[in-house]
């Protein structure tokens, strides 16, 4: 069963979350949305948070109030195997972020998910600023990225038809080494794969959404290691920052939807 976080756990690892008043500083004009209130619309209407993290500040006090990200599952579909489609939102208290809501799909069977930003499928930023209903808007940017659901399930399954030689595998992972480069890294260790689900066909091809995947996962993961050029041993870190999170995220899916045309 898909663990979900609690409102306690949520408190104790992002508390800006729960900011009840904007950062020190902010100008008369700046629209003050917080995020536990969104989340009570969200799970209002069936949503439950299953990932969260926020960036960190070197500023003493401002921890409270930074950039967060959060992974949100419909009950509907929280024991789904395989694809699962999520909502995807960002927020902040310190006016580094609007309120953005953007399409997610995590796959199960290596735990690790997807942010999806695309002409087809877009994405939705709420301003701090403006006299519209935010709890409105939001219902709104949410209902809308669930009815983008179906059109990304189809495109997923298109992906995995989507037989790439090892040459084309390896201009992809050339093309996303620049995402998170790392020179002791060569871009072909990117397709490595850690799962047997995720190994390659005899000859050495994978599907697209395999590929996809496995890059994704060397990339937010990290633990690949190499030797640099005074030859000291170089293992590359997991992505934490919620920013490269959601730029990595997004990047990649474009990629993939560019070596799906080609």
């Amino acid at each position: 069963m898909t663990s979900t976080i609690t409102r306690d756990q949520l408190r104790s690892s992002v508390p800006s979350v729960f900011a009840t008043t904007p950062w020190e500083g902010m100008s008369p004009a700046y629209r003050f949305i917080p995020t536990a209130d969104v989340l009570d619309l969200l799970e209002g209407q069936g949503f439950r948070i299953t990932s969260a993290r926020q960036s960190r500040s070197r500023i003493e006090g401002k921890a409270p109030f930074t950039r967060h990200l959060l992974r949100l599952r419909h009950e509907s579909v929280m024991d789904a195997r395989d694809e699962v489609p999520e909502v995807v939102l960002m927020n902040s208290h310190d006016r580094s972020s609007a309120y953005r809501v953007f399409s997610g799909v995590f796959r199960t069977v290596c735990e690790n998910g997807l942010v999806i930003q695309s002409s087809d499928f877009g994405s939705f930023s709420i301003r701090h600023s403006g006299s519209r209903d935010l709890f409105q808007q939001v219902r709104d940017a949410t209902s809308q990225i669930m009815e983008g659901v179906p059109a990304i399930m189809n495109r997923i399954e298109a992906w995995k038809g989507i037989i790439l030689p090892r040459s084309r595998q390896v201009e992809f992972a050339r093309e996303a080494w620049d995402l998170k480069p790392t020179p002791a890294i060569p871009p072909v260790w990117l397709l490595t794969a850690r799962r047997d689900e995720d190994m390659t066909l005899p000859d050495c091809s994978r599907d697209l959404w395999k590929t996809t995947n496995v890059i994704h996962e060397s990339l937010m993961r990290g633990g690949l290691t190499g030797r640099n050029e005074r030859g000291r041993r170089v293992t590359t870190r997991p992505v934490k920052a919620v920013e490269a999170d959601l730029r990595i995220n997004r990047r990649l899916w474009e990629m993939a939807e560019a070596f799906s045309r080609n």
